[in-house]
C-alpha cells in the first residue's frame, strides 16, 4: 500500500514542504529511503524500527520503500522521524492515512519518544503559508511552532509518537499549544 504525508524541512533559513512518500510491498523484506537524505535521515529508519517495535506496533516484513520529495533538495536531520512512522503506519494498514491538512515533525527515540529538534519556527511559518491546519511536534517545541500558527493553524504538542497516533485515530484528544 502507498501512503504520503507532509512534512517539512529547512533550507537555509527558511522551511519547505516535504512530502514523505511510503510504499510497502512484495518482496524481500529491505527499507530504503529515497529522496537526497543526508545520514541523520537515513538512520532514521533505524530509529523508527525500534520506536514502531517499542510501542507495540509491527514492522512490516516485507519491501518498504520511503521518498522525501522534492528529490533535489537535500533532507538534514532527526526532523522526519515522527512522519515516516506514521507513512509506515498508514502503508501497511496499521492506522488511516492522516488528514491532508496536516504536517509532522519531530525526532524519535528508540523508546518511540518524541525529542525536540532545530529550525521549528521557519518550517511552521512554512505550513501555515501551506494551508497546514494541524502541527503535531515534539512537546519542547511547540510553544515555537504555535507563534507561526495564528489562528488558521493549531500546533499539538506530543510527548510520543503513541500519543500522535492516539490523537489521529481520535481515542485520545491532544490540546492545541498557546504561543509564547
Amino acid at each position: 500500500m502507498y501512503s504520503v504525508l507532509k512534512s517539512y524541512g529547512l533550507n537555509g533559513l527558511n522551511g519547505f514542504a516535504v512530502a514523505v512518500e511510503a510504499d510497502v510491498s512484495g518482496g524481500l523484506p529491505a527499507f530504503s529511503l529515497v529522496g537526497l537524505p543526508d545520514s541523520a535521515v537515513r538512520e532514521s529508519g533505524d530509529r523508527v524500527r525500534s520506536a514502531m517495535k517499542n510501542l507495540g506496533y509491527k514492522w512490516p516484513d516485507r519491501h518498504i520503500t520511503v521518498n522525501l520529495a522534492p528529490a533535489d533538495i537535500r533532507k538534514s536531520g532527526p526532523v522526519y522521524d515522527l512522519p515516516l512512522l506514521l507513512a509506515v503506519l498508514a502503508s501497511s494498514g496499521q492506522m488511516e492515512e492522516p488528514p491532508a491538512d496536516a504536517a509532522f515533525l519531530g525526532e524519535l527515540a528508540l523508546d518511540g519518544s518524541l525529542r525536540p529538534v532545530s529550525g521549528v519556527l521557519p518550517m511552521a511559518l512554512a505550513a501555515a503559508a501551506d494551508g497546514i491546519r494541524s502541527l503535531y511536534v515534539p512537546a519542547e517545541n511547540a510553544a515555537e511552532a504555535a507563534e507561526a500558527g495564528g489562528d488558521a493553524m493549531q500546533v499539538y504538542p506530543a510527548r510520543t509518537a503513541r500519543e500522535v497516533v492516539d490523537a489521529l485515530r481520535g481515542l485520545v484528544p491532544l490540546s492545541p499549544a498557546a504561543p509564547i
